[in-house]
């Protein structure tokens, strides 16, 4: 009961200091939260490009072949060795990402919300690059912490498996917003997401190598 309290403590926290003491801890009685809060640490956007390792699949899976929302969220669930991510999320990602400031994916119909019959198209090279939470900004709670703005006080970092606040490099956008364009109807799509992103390493997760 101990360490159920704590958990839940961590879990509403408004800072994320509390979660590496779930994930360590070895509880006979309790054994799933500890991966549980694993995977919350993971689902922080990346240090390198802002995106959650769900998020990065959506636009790989597009990129690898899905041509619309069900696919793509067939392709994500394929590659979780413990599936934990809902039709609805998913489909809420996908339309995050695709009515963005700085679009990581173009919709269709993109005047509607994105559902399972939305067909997906990768937008230009750019735009998938500087795709990042430094341009689109983020409104999201990940329990008790609310991340919000351009400016995050965490991010996950795949190299360290930590979490950490950014410095000052990391949170500087690569180039600036006004050259950002989208593929538009009938334009030619340009390299993979896998062509434009490293792969991502040391994340404890089969599913975040595309």
């Amino acid at each position: 009961m101990q360490f159920a309290t704590r958990a839940w403590a961590a879990f509403r926290s408004p800072a994320t200091d509390g979660l590496r003491a779930i994930v360590s801890n070895r509880s006979s009685e309790l054994r799933v939260p500890g991966g549980a809060f694993d995977r919350l640490r993971r689902e922080y956007p990346a240090v390198r490009d802002g995106l959650s390792p769900s998020e990065w699949r959506i636009p790989a899976a597009v990129s690898d072949g899905a041509t619309d929302a069900e696919s793509a969220f067939a392709r994500v669930t394929a590659r979780e060795t413990r599936p934990s991510l809902g039709d609805s999320w998913c489909f809420a990602m996908t339309d995050r990402m695709a009515h963005a400031p700085v679009p990581l994916l173009q919709a269709e119909p993109s005047d509607r919300p994105v559902g399972i019959g939305t067909g997906l198209r990768p937008t230009d090279t750019e735009a998938r690059v500087l795709a990042d939470t430094t341009l689109n900004g983020i409104d999201r709670w990940m329990g008790g912490v609310h991340l919000r703005g351009r400016h995050l006080p965490w991010r996950w970092d795949d190299g360290t498996e930590t979490l950490v606040r950014p410095t000052e490099e990391t949170r500087k956008p690569p180039h600036a917003p006004p050259s950002v364009t989208t593929a538009g109807p009938g334009a030619a799509a340009g390299p993979g997401v896998r062509d434009i992103v490293p792969r991502r390493m040391g994340c404890g997760l089969s599913a975040c190598q595309p």
